[in-house]
């Protein structure tokens, strides 16, 4: 901030107030209903300019003063508190909420700009949704409580703690990179478990979008479970399969192109076709699920199935394993078993590698572009496999006949790039 027209101090100053006005118009609007509400936007913009000269003191001589500072405003606003619980006024959000705005003028008289404005994101955040938060709230189990904090404490505690060391032949396995997998599959599932409690069936759609920037197959994995728990919803589970596939060609083809542009050159046709079939037949099974009359009172299942999550992990591991030894074979029989061997389990890895391989040598563009390919239908058969023995009937067929038309195009694409 040197290069700007104002001195530092006063484009902070500046800074400042927005912050101060930006929490004191959400608090103002929050509470002006209020029999006597604590502050509003001249309240809140007062205490974080007041932060903000306090820390410019400490800064240029007298550093006691913040402390002093921070003492003194949290005795007033005890004392706004105790003269609301008098009036039988509970809550602390707004006396917080003012202490906040205290501290972040603070920050910013410290340098700390960029940072106190996330912090302000977060705050108006919390603060306006406050009603949607208590609606929530309110419709939580116990199971679900519990569901949460346990998956707090596999994603904040556990993981973090797991070695980043690799093991195996070539270290193709990594203990860290195995522990984010169980909880991405977790994630999936406890995503898709809320957004069917609160959203619906359309939950089901945007949980597979979601998990399809991470894997198709765990989509696939954990869509086919619920199939089983709820049979009247098989349709939709089996369009957000077939839509989270659909996230897989975009990823292949993005992937392709930071890591070496002619190959997505010559996935962009191929791909594009594909995604839009996907498309379609997504569409058109989950019409499917309009003709079985109105969905009675939905029981997501279990919000947090470890053990399902820690079997996958446990087939992903061997699949690696498998992909390694396929490698060692030479020439192009042993990369289109790499190929097909890996895309059982994601595409992402084969995608990488030979993207990397085409640019090291350009005259392999076309045969990289077409192990990609195979590649993406061995990941598609898989998830055919999977949908048809652990999902529902319905789930099977609808999967099944709508990967199959893939297949057979996908196919069609493959002989034509390895002719290309």
């Amino acid at each position: 901030m040197e290069n700007t027209i104002l001195p530092p101090f006063f484009l902070h100053l500046l800074v400042t107030a927005a912050i101060g006005l930006i929490i004191g118009l959400e608090r103002e609007f929050n509470t002006h209903s209020e029999r006597a509400h604590v502050g509003g936007i001249r309240t809140f913009t007062l205490a974080a300019i007041l932060g903000y000269l306090c820390g410019t003191v400490a800064t240029n001589s007298v550093m006691w003063v913040i402390p002093f500072t921070i003492l003194g405003f949290f005795l007033l606003l005890s004392v706004i508190y105790y003269f609301q619980v008098r009036q039988e006024r509970y809550g602390l959000t707004t006396e917080l909420s003012m202490l906040t705005t205290l501290l972040l003028g603070i920050f910013v008289s410290q340098g700390y700009v960029q940072e106190s404005l996330a912090v302000v994101v977060v705050m108006t955040a919390l603060l306006s949704v406050k009603e949607q938060v208590h609606g929530i709230v309110k419709k939580i189990t116990e199971e679900e409580m519990f569901a949460f904090i346990k998956f707090t404490v596999l994603a904040l505690l556990i993981l973090p703690i797991l070695p980043d060391k690799n093991f195996g032949p070539e270290g193709l396995i990594n203990s860290l990179e195995l522990g984010w997998l169980v909880i991405i599959v977790l994630s999936i599932s406890f995503t898709g478990y809320l957004l069917l409690k609160f959203v619906g069936q359309r939950g089901i759609l945007l949980t597979a979008l979601i998990g399809g920037l991470f894997s198709s197959t765990m989509v696939t994995w954990v869509f086919s479970e619920r199939s089983r728990e709820k049979p009247e919803l098989s349709a939709s589970y089996g369009a957000g399969i077939i839509l989270a596939s659909s996230v897989m060609f975009v990823r292949a083809f993005a992937l392709a192109a930071v890591f070496y542009q002619p190959v997505a050159r010559l996935l962009a046709v191929p791909l594009g076709i594909l995604l839009l079939m996907n498309l379609g037949i997504a569409y058109r099974v989950y019409r499917l699920q309009k003709h079985n009359g109105e969905t009675p009172s939905l029981n997501p299942g279990n919000p947090l199935d470890i053990r399902n999550a820690t079997v996958f992990t446990l087939i992903y591991t061997g699949v690696t394993f498998g992909m390694y030894y396929a490698r060692q074979w030479s020439g192009h029989l042993g990369a289109y078993i790499s190929g097909a061997i890996s895309g059982v389990a994601d595409i992402d890895a084969i995608t990488i590698s030979s993207a990397k391989w085409a640019s090291g040598d350009p005259e392999q563009t076309s045969f990289a572009s077409s192990v990609i390919i195979l590649a993406i239908l061995s990941n598609t058969v898989f998830k055919a496999v999977l949908s048809y023995t652990r999902g529902s009937a319905e789930l099977g067929k609808a999967v099944m006949a709508g990967f199959g038309l893939i297949l057979i195009v996908g196919l069609t694409l493959l002989f034509w790039m390895s002719k290309v």
